[in-house]
């Protein structure tokens, strides 16, 4: 991403409290921890692990792949002989080793950038993008202009950046061949599409009154924001790790 795309983004402040500076810290913790890294190089997401997807459309600029977000959200019954590392401080103490304790949650986040490298996100980074998520979601839809949120710009022929929200599996009760499907990841809740024509960090004005608005809603400004920090430094020259992306792209429907 260059600068004048990134801006300062002062609406959302700065630091880890603004999720601001997401990448930065997830290629330093890459570079630290060896084996945090080892285990990431098997990247192998499920069919509802995708979160959130963020592509930059413009003419010849390819699939415009930017930043994707996937997490592995299960419950999970520990025992007190079973507990694996970390998580000993889940255990209910007064229990035996071996009897069922109650139901752990067990969250792993991993976000991968424009080069298809898998990084690990903290849970304070997770819950930055968690927020702008819900609140985009609950944006309303938009039937003119093709859907587009349009950015005021003086110059024409700008990308669009489109953001896909992915809700993970339905939950359903009926017939096992119904419930394959779900399994599969074919059976799911709509997602959410919202799509900005000339984003850029340093103005929200848009063209004209959209649905009541005269700026792009702030959450949705703040979100493009996080995702682009998945391109910085990257340019269509460096080499990516296309079955990284490849992998997303096809759990987005895009491949």
């Amino acid at each position: 991403m260059n600068e004048n795309e990134r801006g300062d983004q002062s609406e959302g402040g700065s630091g880890s409290g603004s999720g601001v500076g997401w990448h930065a810290r997830a290629l330093t913790r890459m570079q630290n921890d060896s084996k945090s890294a080892a285990a990431l190089s098997s990247f192998d997401p499920g069919a509802n692990d995708l979160v959130f997807l963020l592509c930059v459309q413009s003419k010849g600029a390819g699939d415009g792949f930017a930043c994707a977000l996937l997490c592995n959200d299960d419950t999970t019954t520990l025992t007190a002989a079973g507990a694996g590392e970390g998580n000993e401080e889940n255990v209910n103490r007064d229990n035996k080793p071996g009897e069922a304790q109650s139901h752990h949650h067990l969250r792993h986040v991993v976000a991968v950038d424009a080069f298809g490298r898998v990084l690990e996100l903290s849970k304070e980074d997770y819950e930055v993008f968690e927020r702008e998520i819900r609140d985009v979601k609950e944006l309303p839809k938009l039937q003119e202009f093709m859907g587009q949120w349009r950015v005021k710009r003086p110059i024409t022929c700008l990308p669009f950046y489109k953001v896909d929200i992915f809700p993970g599996r339905r939950k359903s009760s009926s017939s096992s061949s119904s419930s394959k499907r779900v399994e599969e990841g074919e059976e799911r809740e709509d997602k959410v599409t919202a799509t900005v024509y000339g984003w850029n960090a340093n103005t929200d004005e848009l063209e004209r009154e959209t649905v009541g608005r005269t700026r792009l809603p702030g959450s949705l400004q703040r979100l493009i924001g996080l995702g682009m920090e998945g391109r910085d430094g990257y340019n269509r020259t460096i080499e990516r790790d296309e079955e990284v992306i490849g992998k997303v792209m096809a759990l987005g429907g895009l491949q």
